[in-house]
């Protein structure tokens, strides 16, 4: 049998090795943890220094975006302008139409005109004509 101090020297050489290993289970979890924190710092730090290149990008995107909003409102005017016009341009066709079938019917009215004042102009000069010689015939009648 072994003497009592030799058994509680056991014990406490036990409970030694055994707080031991905790001891090193727990370095191992703290150095774990610590190359976790210096990833995570070294992430941070990489984003923290992409922060002012994104912050400028999403100042362009926002000037970009005002820029293209402008254009989309002076459009959209000139949109309803132009669909305007195309209504007053539609509604003016009938008008232009009958203008045209009028000027179509005073030209022809005109050639109808034209051929009449030429009838008109040759009896004329057939009536001269025909004054000129009975005028000649009078005066050469005795009488």
């Amino acid at each position: 049998m072994s003497n009592p101090k030799e058994e509680k020297h056991k014990s406490i050489v036990k409970r030694l090795e055994l707080k031991l290993k905790v001891s090193a289970y727990e370095k191992q979890q703290v150095t774990e943890e610590t190359s976790s924190l210096r990833i995570q710092l070294l992430k941070t730090s990489l984003l923290q220094d992409e922060i002012p290149d994104l912050k400028r990008s999403l100042n362009e995107v926002k000037f970009e975006n005002k820029k293209l909003e402008s254009s989309l409102h002076i459009l959209s005017g000139d949109n309803e302008e132009l669909k305007a016009e195309k209504i007053l341009s539609m509604q003016e066709i009938p008008y232009t139409q009958r203008a045209i079938a009028e000027l179509g019917d005073c030209r022809h009215g005109k050639v109808s005109l034209e051929e009449k004042l030429f009838r008109l102009e040759g009896d004329l000069t057939a009536r001269k004509a025909i004054g000129a010689r009975d005028a000649e015939l009078k005066t050469s009648l005795p009488g």
